[in-house]
């Protein structure tokens, strides 16, 4: 396989698995919005919210280190190596992040009475998924020392497949034989547990790695070393990707953090895209970086992203043109939030499109400096939802993550170019640019001509016609080399099945 069909094809292994994710997360939140309504759902969000901050904490950015040190190795001749690098990032994720469980725990009372002055049913549910954290921070470290081999499969499965199906179905037997307030609390933790047995199981293949190596390990302060870096930018990001929930939620109440939720977990939706290629890429960037071949970095660089340009923009045409539809899933209550839609989905498109510049500048060794980056991202976040959700609600929280997303974006690209002499675009990206812009207008004017049906028949009709829209004129406009090693992805993945 060339970088082109080895790029599509686990990046197509990594969607199927992020889409079917998502797709179970979607429809976990609109279920649980319109069975709980939008005060539970505004304290499960901000619950969800803290929880995940203190996973980043636990984690130390081991995530990131493990993968980058892993992907430098051989499998074969560096076994041993590997294994050592794998159960030392376990047993200090262990170790952290049963510490910040049990901070979290007892601090949950002081947090919820004097911060969010929310109602005593949040201390329970923070406390729930507190126990959780020391399971999902372990499986999201194994799930990217298995990434490292540059094999996505095994992350995909455990946590695109397995986790958010536990996570659906729990919910959906907790609500239905125990009460509302379980079917926010007791899924997150079971699907915690599932999810950390299953990966190990495969980490245990590809490494040899047992439960007792870990015990027995040391820390490994050069791991610690590269990764801390990560922990404050994962940090950051996970403070700002939850900074308008969390302020939202200390400038106003849980009712209308329910309201926000279901629109920024939609546009959230654009975010799986760019995940599956860049769950890929930063391997790859990191191994072609450490041989040197800047000819393949900026390749792949301008590849990927015009990649995710490409298959961004008729999902972001979709919730530009039908939000109402799409938070109708939801419940008709949640319709005010139509703007925030909007303005959310182009914040993601924004953040895709220049998407592939942060892990270029982080595999390329700029670890610091992606850092800095990000501190610079968060406190823009910071203070714009400081000063715009008072003065404007959940649509200031929207245009504070936008304004953020385009300057950072804007920002990361410019390094790019001057550190790595690297530029992501080029005169091919202005075929999904025209497609995009017609398929718009075009949905636009013949939106009216069904709007008279079941707002859920409308959506699907619009779906269809958005993708054969768009892919018509992009064929016509004729399919570029690259992209045809795109399809040839498919071929490879369905002989591999084959060949099994």
């Amino acid at each position: 396989m060339n970088t082109a069909q080895k790029i599509a094809k686990e990046s197509i292994i990594s969607f199927t698995g992020i889409f079917y994710g998502s797709l179970n997360r979607y429809l976990y939140s609109a279920l649980l919005a319109r069975w709980v309504g939008p005060e539970y759902l505004g304290i499960y969000s901000m619950a969800n919210a803290i929880m995940l901050i203190s996973e980043v904490l636990s984690k130390m950015g081991m995530e990131t280190g493990v993968m980058r040190f892993i992907s430098r190795l051989d499998p074969k001749n560096d076994r041993d190596e590997i294994s050592k690098i794998i159960t030392s990032a376990l047993k200090m994720c262990i170790v952290f992040s049963l510490a910040i469980m049990i901070i979290l725990i007892f601090s949950a009372s002081f947090i919820v009475n004097n911060i969010l002055s929310e109602q005593s049913l949040m201390i329970s549910v923070l406390v729930v998924f507190s126990i959780a954290i020391p399971f999902n921070s372990a499986t999201f470290i194994a799930a990217s020392a298995t990434q490292g081999y540059k094999k996505l499969k095994y992350k995909a499965f455990v946590t695109q497949f397995i986790n958010p199906s536990t996570l659906l179905f729990s919910m959906i037997l907790c609500f239905a034989f125990i009460s509302e307030e379980s079917a926010m609390m007791y899924p997150m933790l079971i699907t915690g547990i599932i999810g950390f047995i299953s990966i190990f199981q495969p980490l245990r293949y590809l490494s040899k790695v047992k439960f007792s190596d870990i015990i027995s390990s040391r820390f490994n302060y050069d791991l610690l070393k590269f990764s801390y870096p990560f922990m404050f930018v994962v940090i950051l990001q996970t403070l700002m990707h939850w900074m308008d929930i969390l302020m939202l939620g200390f400038f106003t109440d849980s009712t209308t953090v329910g309201l926000y939720h279901p629109a920024a977990r939609t546009a959230g939706l654009l975010q799986s895209l760019l995940m599956s290629f860049i769950g890929i890429y930063a391997p790859l960037i990191s191994q072609f970086h450490s041989e040197n071949n800047i000819s393949k970095m900026k390749d792949t660089y301008k590849l990927v992203s015009r990649w995710l340009l490409v298959f961004s923009l008729p999902v972001s045409i979709m919730l530009f043109v039908f939000p109402e539809n799409i938070l109708s899933l939801f419940g008709d209550e949640y319709l005010v939030s139509k703007n925030v839609l909007i303005v959310l989905t182009a914040s993601t498109l924004i953040q895709a499109f220049f998407g592939a510049a942060s892990p270029t500048l982080g595999m390329s060794g700029f670890s610091k400096l992606v850092l800095v980056n990000t501190a610079i991202a968060f406190i823009l976040n910071f203070v714009l939802n400081y000063y715009l959700i008072p003065l404007y609600g959940i649509t200031g929280a929207a245009y504070a993550t936008l304004i953020t997303m385009t300057l950072i974006g804007l920002l990361r690209s410019i390094q790019v170019r001057f550190y790595l002499k690297m530029n992501f675009l080029s005169l091919k990206m202005m075929k999904p640019l025209v497609s995009g812009l017609v398929t718009y207008l075009i949905l636009r004017q013949t939106k009216n001509y069904y709007e008279d049906f079941h707002f859920f028949i409308e959506l699907l009709i619009g779906c269809f016609s958005c993708l054969i829209i768009y892919s018509l004129i992009i064929w016509v406009m004729k399919i570029e080399e690259e992209d045809k090693s795109f399809i040839n992805g498919f071929g490879i993945i369905r002989k591999g099945l084959k060949n099994k």
